[in-house]
């Protein structure tokens, strides 16, 4: 799950920075994972569909990098079924 979010982040930032934060906490027994890149960021309309099995950022520039989308639906079920989530923050630019 961890290498297929953080391989997605390297894919879309050709430049830049990937920055990898963890945060442990005791009193909710729980591990917070970031990943923050500097990448082509993904559209509104679609950060709404990402996790859903099937769908990629319809941009040709982003399609070149090839999948079928299924790696964020599978990462985001795996997570559930562990107790956790996953969600993503983007701006396209």
């Amino acid at each position: 799950v961890f290498y297929n979010i953080l391989t997605n982040a390297c894919k879309f930032c050709t430049h830049g920075s990937i920055v990898i934060d963890a945060d442990i906490s005791e009193e909710r027994d729980t591990l917070e994972v970031s990943i923050t890149d500097t990448g082509v960021g993904i559209h509104p309309e679609s950060v709404k569909r990402i996790f859903e099995p099937f769908e990629q950022e319809s941009n040709s520039s982003r399609r070149s990098f090839g999948g079928i989308g299924l790696g964020l639906a599978i990462s985001k079920q795996v997570i559930q079924l562990h107790g956790g989530d996953v969600s993503v923050a983007s701006t396209p630019g």
